[in-house]
């Protein structure tokens, strides 16, 4: 599982030790019904969000 998440950081540009550090960051506060938010290839866009806020 962690080799297919990995290569899909890879595959979009995202450094895979800093998603992983914030997603079990982010778990115990993020919604169920939005967890989709916290895979690699959507996690950039929420990370911009998040930063800018």
């Amino acid at each position: 599982m962690f080799y297919s998440l990995f290569g899909t950081c890879k595959k979009d540009d995202v450094n895979p030790f800093e998603w992983l550090r914030d997603v079990l960051e982010r778990i115990p506060t993020h919604k169920a019904n939005k967890l989709n938010e916290l895979l690699p290839q959507n996690w950039k866009n929420l990370r911009k969000q998040t930063t800018l806020q």
